[in-house]
């Protein structure tokens, strides 16, 4: 608690000097003035947190002098001294807003009650404000980025983190870049996108996934690179605020990527394995039942590749399955999914895709594989199966019907497209 330093500004010195000694023992400092100019004076100097004046008195009058005193400091506790005869002068003060009047002959009980609620009112007020200070000083010691929304979801505080990753000063400095938070988030597979057509801001948005699924990516404006961040959202209690930390977790995701590309692709032809395809697949089938979006199956493999394997070896072998996938790569979509299903067997998933356009794909795959000469010259060929979702299929059902396609396309002499 700092020390309270009262003024006292009385131009009669019997009074004033009656009221002194009170007054020193409910202060650390007591700074003692004959008139409004001097008063003034000390007040600059000093900044009391107490000024009790006379209203009545020679060169500058205590209305006057409070007004100036109020110029610098609106909040400056006031307690005027006042008798009966200054009646006029106490009309006038009446609307300055002050803390309190004292009716000469002093009641120095009732002065004691008045000067002890200010410093009383002083002390909480000082710790409010240290309390702040220290909630402040923890604030922007988070290295999350952190903010606070209103009712509307605008920004109405931030820390030190969060203007400096966009390269702000302040929140106004952002506003005047950004329309809101949310279109700063980035447009990126895995990651939330706000949903403008619906109903839902992007909050209650937010809100409907798990926690570890409030994935954001937005572009750090001090680096010029793009950085993931979960969001943490906590709504107050008792207010209508919402908190949202913004935790930086880019060297985390990258590793995950790694981690998921190991998981889930070939080590010899670099595309999606079998693994990878059937978490496409069920996806797939959830999108088809719920949007009726047709897709379709092709199932190919290499004809006759065990002899193949036989004949040149197996490192000839894998140099044609790697082969092999840099050329279905080529003439695919980037919206398929091209997988290694095992050995010499491939799948591919085609979404929004019919069974006559799929056909079409799998024999122009066909002709492309056919003309196509590999490691010193050598020819394959390839079997194809084809089916398209229906209604009722499950993942196994959908593989079991392009697999007796493909088989089909075998007990047909190979090199051919056969449907199921």
């Amino acid at each position: 608690m700092s020390k309270i330093i009262i003024l006292y500004v009385e131009d009669d010195l019997e009074i004033s000097e009656n009221t002194q000694k009170p007054l020193s023992y409910w202060c650390d400092q007591l700074l003692i003035a004959h008139d409004g100019v001097e008063g003034l004076e000390l007040y600059k100097k000093y900044k009391p947190n107490i000024v009790i004046s006379d209203i009545k008195m020679p060169k500058l009058n205590g209305i006057e002098m409070v007004k100036a005193i109020k110029k610098i400091n609106s909040k400056q506790h006031i307690i005027f001294t006042t008798a009966h005869s200054e009646s006029s002068y106490f009309i006038e003060a009446i609307d300055m807003q002050l803390d309190g009047y004292i009716l000469k002959p002093f009641d120095y009980d009732l002065l004691e009650e008045k000067v002890q609620k200010i410093i009383q009112e002083i002390k909480i007020q000082e710790k409010i404000s240290q309390q702040s200070l220290l909630i402040q000083e923890i604030i922007q010691l988070q290295t999350d980025l952190l903010i606070i929304l209103d009712n509307k979801n605008n920004i109405i505080f931030s820390n030190k983190y969060f203007l400096d990753f966009f390269n702000i000063k302040s929140l106004n400095e952002f506003y005047n870049t950004h329309k809101s938070i949310e279109h700063t988030f980035i447009d990126t597979q895995g990651f939330f996108i706000f949903n403008q057509k619906s109903t839902k801001n992007w909050i209650e948005q937010l809100e409907e996934l798990n926690d570890n699924e409030r994935l954001i990516s937005i572009m750090n404006f001090q680096l010029f690179t793009p950085q993931a961040f979960l969001i943490n959202i906590r709504r107050v209690q008792k207010t209508e605020h919402i908190l949202i930390t913004l935790t930086e977790i880019t060297s985390m995701t990258i590793e995950k990527n790694i981690l998921k590309n190991k998981a889930f692709i070939d080590e010899l032809t670099q595309i999606y394995n079998r693994a990878f395809f059937n978490e496409e697949l069920q996806k797939q089938i959830v999108f088809a039942k719920k949007d009726q979006i047709p897709f379709s199956l092709i199932l190919f493999d290499i004809d006759k590749f065990k002899n193949f394997n036989d004949t040149y070896g197996h490192q000839i072998g894998d140099e044609v399955l790697k082969g092999l996938a840099k050329i279905i790569k080529k003439h695919s979509r980037t919206v398929d999914i091209f997988s290694r299903w095992g050995g010499e067997e491939f799948m591919i998933i085609l979404p929004n895709t019919t069974l006559n356009n799929s056909i079409k794909v799998a024999e122009h795959l066909r002709k492309r594989i056919e003309e196509h000469d590999f490691i010193n010259n050598l020819k394959v060929t390839c079997s194809f199966g084809v089916s398209s979702f229906q209604i009722n299929d499950e993942n196994h059902i959908l593989i079991e019907r392009v697999d007796k396609a493909l088989y089909t396309a075998k007990e047909n002499g190979r090199n051919k497209v056969c449907i199921g």
